[in-house]
């Protein structure tokens, strides 16, 4: 299966420019027969604080609906981050709590095949976004396959991952946007889930820079051993990777690390 890192520059706020672009990517991945797509974190604003409530949507909102049209027209699987517009019945009267969610999603032959909100937030998102509560794959049709669907910081924590893959993901996908000072930390760390998981990772990042900071991309694909399938540099760019679904099976079934875990000792 060839998949695809949409390493885009994200323009801060503007939601139709970054919808636009990230598509025109997204038909440049899908000519060279990528069957899924990973977009980075909030790919369609950036963290746009200033402008939150604004740019923030529903499930059934425009970016979606647009990203959904495009996997029907070309049978293909997209996953990324967006701000979701939080309901507000769903915000206790007691505890006041932000309006939003870091949305995790991933979208399959123009349907919404499942969401993730992000469970680990990250500084500035912990005034701004709620936290999701819970971790699961998402299923597909595709190939049979479960998607551990992973949202930047929560990279950080292995039991993210772990809990994925204890659920039955057969591989990883993570949409992040990295500045250029923690890009060493991050790539050691994707690398980690990816083997200590034994399941390949597509780890796709952002480029560009604005007003937080700058982002060097440095998206990459590898397999269950952490063996690079595919890297990018610093520029905007397409990213193809072929992961061998076979062999990805045989990796991960390759001795017993998730049966031998001794959790009542941890």
């Amino acid at each position: 299966m060839k998949a695809a890192c949409i390493q885009m520059n994200i323009f801060l706020c503007s939601k139709q420019e970054n919808l636009e672009r990230a598509l025109s990517l997204a038909e440049e991945a899908v000519s060279k027969d990528a069957e899924l797509l990973a977009f980075p974190e909030v790919f369609s604003t950036g963290f746009c604080y200033d402008r939150i409530a604004e740019v923030a949507e529903s499930v059934s909102g425009p970016t979606l609906e647009a990203l959904c049209d495009f996997s029907k027209e070309h049978r293909c699987i997209l996953a990324g981050s967006m701000i979701e517009q939080r309901k507000r019945q769903v915000i206790g009267a007691e505890k006041p709590s932000s309006s939003q969610f870091n949305l995790g999603f991933c979208i399959e032959s123009g349907k919404l095949a499942g969401i993730r909100r992000k469970v680990q937030l990250y500084g500035p998102e912990k005034k701004y976004f709620a936290s999701g509560d819970s971790i699961a794959p998402i299923r597909l049709q595709k190939h049979g396959l479960s998607i551990g669907l992973i949202v930047c910081n929560e990279l950080r924590y292995p039991e993210v991952a772990r809990k994925l893959a204890l659920e039955g993901a057969d591989l990883l996908v993570s949409a992040a946007e990295i500045p250029d000072f923690y890009i060493y930390p991050w790539r050691i760390m994707s690398l980690s889930r990816a083997i200590e998981n034994q399941l390949p990772h597509i780890a796709c990042n952002r480029v560009g820079k604005d007003r937080y900071s700058t982002y060097p991309g440095s998206s990459f694909i590898a397999d269950g051993w952490g063996r690079i399938l595919a890297e990018a540099g610093k520029e905007e760019c397409v990213l193809i990777g072929e992961i061998d679904l076979e062999e990805a099976k045989e990796i991960s079934q390759t001795g017993s690390i998730c049966e031998d875990r001794r959790p009542e000792l941890y």
